[in-house]
């Protein structure tokens, strides 16, 4: 049964949307209301106003924020701003008082976006009115003070888009429905915090607002007009909202109500306008508005959120992401063809950066703001190989740690000492966490090499116990227990191999510890721990094979678990694991026959689940970036770079995803700026050509471990490692395909980190005139050889700093030392 203020906000929305009422309806209550039906998702919310107060279905917005910061600003796509915890948005609009035209960049005229400079995180959107009046809209995260508390400046320009001059009113307005929704509720009992705008009022003399208990936004110039608006008879009638808010006294009486405090006690629908006059044009090219909204509690600190000018604000934070992402860390030039590249790269980077909460990485700002072992580990780890070292060192040597349990009791059939977990992995028996939590913590150990002794630190109790808990905590079979490690895996009350794969890779990055320690009686436990769970996990893949061949089935996949043969949908899509993020296909630790098993699931995987990009419809009914780059990866590591190159290109190509504002209309929203969410809806993806019978469900954007897979994903489609402990070389432009370099282009790593402990960089020069590829090593580890697997024709010759080298197949093999490499293809 809906909530009252649910059920009002339905009825409200419904109601302005079909009558065409004057208000700011925002993107996603469009899209809902575009192909409106009444089914939802009963298993996850009580009642269709539930569902819709909650914005299940688009939740798409672009963010900013401050790094290591608790909480993000969402922006939307007409450049609604929502502080996450805050309970408003702030809306802004244009009104002519002469001829009574209100406009607002929701229901008419031209709004676009991008992110300044293409990559740093400031939100710039631009509305084009149809009277000619542009304004543009710069939203950023940024500190101020001794303290450096964080705000967000949000500051408008209006000018003059068609040469004219032009006079009116820059409109601002504090609404309660942001780009996120406007009342999360579900049976799951996940909530942001109450958005519900109950109580608002005006402080002319602060210039401020304050917004139920909180603070509102804080305005640099007074308004010379000011309107606050609410229910105070309590009214229960939908209808009386619709007459009683200021775009209705402005679209019909050219004036606000003048009222500086109001409640809404039935639906939380509370709403106020302030108006600034302007005249552009001629003498006056722009007019100009700052707005600061205090994301710290700045109560009786008025002076410091207003001490220091907008403009240092926004260059001081300009130079902050300038230095971090173009200064440090890792970096890449490509050519013309694919030079947005390193931007989306860098775009990835900042996102991971602001989800970090004080070096806790969250893989989203609302529903996913909170902590997971399984997404945090994949995360530090692309912050750890994009040159972010720092803050994965605070997450794997801090949080990780803290999350590791030392309880004597049960977790349902588990122990409780020794497993990594807070909440969501007990609750929900995520026996994938331990797996993850080792093997990130031996990755980082060789990252950051011997001299940092991080792994030694942590050994004991966190790796060894750890590393215990997987070998004691298994069922009959000799495989970790059902459970609900990730949700596109299937049913809880089954067994996944993706538990299994990531166990044998923790244990096998905790015994190379051991060995690296010289802790030769622990490492020989923890390789009995491995050689145990890699025969069961064998032995029970090659049982489910075997069955399945038993059934007449043609095709060779290995499904998500042994309660699942015969399973063929996109669960399967699990069996990624085995080749990224854990590397167990190097070597082929499980066995030629699974080897092959596998490699032939990635081909099961392209023909039924891929069209463009992969489709998860047994778990989400939604396109799936994260797992759609997981299985680019997946390819480009065995070598099948065309079809890895497909898939980034569009998973790419989504990542800065239009939709039309209506059907047939030219005009077009931008609905994702360089991010994507956990599920991609297909109507968006299809500009609504494809709506899917049965209901979905969206999860965060930006999402941070789809932003941890791009960041892996690109750099080592530039360079990755292999065999690190026997046999240690690089593979140099793996996945660098030959329409990305054209004649006299050139391809150039900054040094950047390997997990030998010691930073490799280069640059590759193609002279397709003369069919010859030229690459110089400008760092790199000593005692690493180097591949050089040529994609743009037939190796003809090679030499490595001017001596000879065999010719074996396109795969160029390069002693250590070498610093260039000629190649000649045909």
């Amino acid at each position: 049964m809906a909530q009252t203020h649910e059920w009002m906000f339905y009825e409200v929305m419904w109601r302005t949307w079909a009558g065409r009422h004057p208000y700011p309806v925002p993107w996603w209550l469009q899209q809902a209301f575009r192909r409106w039906s009444d089914d939802f998702d009963g298993g996850l919310f009580e009642s269709k106003e539930a569902a819709l107060a909650s914005n299940a279905l688009y939740r798409y917005w672009h963010m900013t924020g401050v790094k290591d910061h608790r909480q993000e600003v969402l922006v939307g796509q007409a450049g609604e701003v929502e502080p996450v915890y805050d309970t408003y948005a702030l809306v802004h609009f244009l009104f002519e008082p002469g001829a009574g035209l209100l406009q607002l960049p929701q229901l008419g005229g031209e709004v676009t976006q991008e992110l300044a400079d293409g990559d740093l995180p400031v939100v710039v959107t631009t509305y084009r009115s149809p009277s000619g009046v542009e304004v543009v809209r710069r939203t950023l995260g940024t500190t101020v003070g001794a303290r450096q508390r964080a705000l967000v400046l949000d500051r408008l320009a209006v000018r003059s888009a068609d040469g004219g001059a032009h006079e009116g009113w820059l409109c601002t307005g504090v609404v309660p429905a942001g780009p996120s929704g406007f009342q999360r509720h579900d049976r799951a009992g996940n909530t942001v915090a109450d958005r519900r705008l109950i109580f608002l009022r005006w402080l002319p003399g602060e210039q401020r607002v304050e917004a139920n208990t909180g603070m509102g936004p804080c305005f640099d110039t007074a308004p010379a007009y000011a309107g606050v608006y609410g229910n105070p008879d309590g009214s229960m009638d939908p209808e009386t909202y619709l007459v009683r808010n200021p775009f209705h006294d402005l679209a019909n009486g050219g004036k606000l109500g003048g009222a500086e405090e109001a409640v809404d006690r039935v639906a939380g629908l509370c709403t106020a306008v302030f108006a600034w006059p302007y005249k552009v044009g001629g003498r006056s090219p722009e007019f100009t508005l700052d707005m600061r909204l205090p994301v710290d509690d700045f109560r009786g600190d008025l002076a410091e959120l207003r001490g220091t000018p907008a403009d240092e604000l926004e260059a001081a934070n300009r130079a902050f992401w300038e230095g971090k992402l173009r200064g440090e860390g890792t970096r890449f030039t490509l050519p013309p063809p694919v030079a947005h590249l390193p931007e989306l790269f860098r775009t990835s980077r900042a996102q991971l950066l602001i989800l970090s909460d004080h070096g806790q990485i969250h893989p989203g700002p609302t529903v996913y703001d909170s902590f997971w072992i399984r997404d945090s580990s994949v995360e530090a780890t692309a912050c750890a190989l994009a040159g972010d070292t720092g803050l994965a060192e605070r997450q794997l040597g801090t949080h990780h740690p803290g999350a590791f349990n030392l309880g004597r009791g049960r977790i349902g059939p588990c122990a409780e000492y020794g497993f990594y977990g807070g909440s969501h992995e007990r609750n929900d028996r995520e026996w994938d966490s331990n797996g993850e939590a080792l093997w990130a913590i031996g990755r980082f150990d060789r990252v950051r090499g011997p001299a940092a002794a991080f792994g030694a630190r942590l050994f004991t109790p966190y790796v060894i116990d750890g590393a215990r808990w997987l070998r004691d905590n298994r069922d009959e079979l000799g495989l970790l227990h059902s459970g609900w490690s990730a949700e596109h895996l299937g049913e809880a009350d089954k067994p996944h191999y993706w538990d299994d794969l990531w166990g044998l890779a923790g244990l096998y990055e905790s015994a190379r510890l051991a060995e690296r320690l010289g802790e030769s009686g622990a490492a020989a436990e923890l390789w009995a721990a491995f050689d145990d769970l890699k025969r069961a996990t064998a032995a029970s893949i090659r049982w489910v094979l075997g069955e399945q061949r038993r059934r007449g089935e043609w095709q060779t996949y290995i499904p998500t678990g042994p309660a699942d043969v015969g399973r063929l949908d996109s669960t399967m899509i699990g069996a990624l694991a085995y080749f990224h993020p854990t590397r167990l296909y190097m070597g082929a630790k499980l066995g030629d026959d699974l080897d092959a098993a596998f490699r032939h699931t990635l081909d099961t995987i392209w023909a039924r689940f891929v069209t463009g990009g992969f489709r998860h419809n047994a778990a989400w009914n939604a396109y799936a970036p994260y797992l759609g780059q997981q299985l680019a990866h997946a390819l480009l590591l065995i070598g099948d770079t065309e079809r890895a190159d497909r898939l980034l290109a569009w998973t790419v190509a989504e990542g800065s995803a239009t939709v039309s504002r209506a059907d047939g209309a030219p005009d077009r929203w931008q609905a994702t700026l360089g991010a994507w969410n956990e599920q991609h809806a297909y109507p968006i993806a299809s500009d609504f050509r494809e709506v899917p019978s049965r209901p979905w469900y969206m999860g965060d954007m930006p999402h941070g471990w789809a932003a941890a897979e791009n960041i892996l994903l690109l750099r080592d489609t530039l360079f990755f490692e292999a065999d690190e402990d026997a046999d240690p070389h690089l593979y140099v432009a793996p996945g660098v395909r030959p329409h990305w370099v054209p004649q006299g282009e050139s391809v150039s790593v900054s040094p950047a980190p390997t997990v030998f402990g010691t930073p490799f960089g280069y640059e590759l020069r193609h002279a397709a005139d003369a069919r010859k590829v030229t690459i110089d090593v400008t760092a790199a580890p000593r005692h690493v050889r180097y591949v050089y697997p040529c994609r743009f024709g037939e190796v003809r010759a090679a030499r490595a700093d001017g001596r000879p080298l065999p010719v074996t197949g396109n795969d160029v093999q390069a002693p250590a030392g070498t610093r260039r490499l000629e190649v000649e293809y045909a």
